[in-house]
């Protein structure tokens, strides 16, 4: 069924019923099609001032009901439906080529009134995931997580796993730590893979060193969670020192943890083999068609991977998953 932009069908239930109706049938009146279908006469009378209105039906001069060949009056309608969704569409471009000024303007805003977000907010449970959504989308910069379980969270709800690919394959760097003990948890290889496949760098700390789970959005706040049994949920936090303060909490984590692919076995299969196809000599094009992902995925992970085990070029990285291990030895 076909629907305009601004929602419902083009052409109702009982409208299209009754055109099908004539369609199949020989020429007759309202109240002989009203019988045939079962309906009243008003029922039927609604139903074709409808097909009327769309110019899909007519009545002629003896009352009976009129239609042409679809190829021609749905032709027609459907072409009037495209264009004005490419007019909707025009009106869309528009609207988001503006959004960049509209930024400007709120911006502008703030600096002659003052902050209009109040620096400390209590966020409910049920909150969090349109706050990470509203935080995803307002917020540039880097994107750093400390998450102590993969269970639960907002990152699940399936609006904000859309909104974080949409920032990972903007090219936004995404930087996670995970507990070290959820390496062999089956939901770590559904949950935490595809986020590395989406470009979040991953890394991991034994469990007791992880204390707080937060997020620090580029500079516009910090979603840190509030594990309380009274009142548990999250806070969120803008001030430029707390936001500070994080960062450099996180820097130091970072620094601690160890890359997923140092955990040998556990190391995601897609990975081990892209490090493979490296090892035999295949370029970045080959790989890309082996692994069935596009050149700029197989280059920004073969630079996260020369990032992680701090690597300046492709033969340091190879030296550095060989002292660990990763790869078979016929591979190697």
């Amino acid at each position: 069924m076909i629907s305009p932009p601004g929602g419902g069908p083009v052409l109702p239930p009982d409208a299209e019923r009754l055109y099908r109706h004539a369609l199949r049938a020989a020429p007759a009146g309202l109240t002989e099609h009203a019988g045939e279908l079962g309906w009243s006469v008003d029922e039927t009378e609604l139903a074709l001032a409808d097909l009327e209105r769309l110019r899909l039906a007519r009545r002629g001069p003896d009352g009976t009901v009129r239609v042409d060949d679809p190829r021609a009056s749905v032709g027609r309608l459907l072409d009037g439906q495209e264009a004005e969704l490419d007019e909707r569409r025009r009106q869309l471009l528009a609207l988001r080529g503006s959004l960049e000024s509209f930024e400007l303007d709120f911006r502008q805003g703030l600096q002659l009134s003052g902050p209009r977000l109040p620096p400390w907010e209590a966020v409910a449970p049920s909150e969090a995931s349109a706050a990470v959504d509203h935080l995803l989308r307002t917020s540039d910069g880097p994107l750093l997580q400390v998450s102590r379980r993969i269970e639960t969270g907002p990152g699940h709800e399936e609006g904000v796993r859309r909104q974080f690919e949409e920032v990972t394959a903007s090219g936004r760097a995404v930087l996670t730590i995970f507990p070290s003990s959820v390496l062999p948890n089956p939901l770590w290889l559904q949950f935490a893979q595809h986020r590395a496949a989406a470009g979040e760098q991953q890394r991991y700390l034994p469990d007791g060193e992880l204390r707080v789970e937060f997020g620090v959005f580029g500079s516009s706040g910090v979603l840190l969670e509030h594990d309380d049994d009274r009142e548990p949920g999250y806070l969120l936090m803008r001030p430029a020192s707390v936001i500070r303060a994080f960062v450099t909490l996180f820097e130091e984590l970072w620094r601690r943890a160890e890359p997923v692919l140092a955990q040998g076995p556990s190391a995601p299969a897609q990975t081990v083999k892209l490090l493979e196809l490296l090892a035999l000599g295949f370029k970045d094009e080959a790989i890309a068609r082996q692994l069935g992902l596009s050149l700029r995925t197989v280059r920004r992970r073969i630079s996260v991977l020369m990032d992680e085990h701090g690597a300046d070029t492709r033969f340091q990285l190879g030296l550095a998953v060989s002292r660990r291990g990763l790869l078979r030895a016929d591979r190697r």
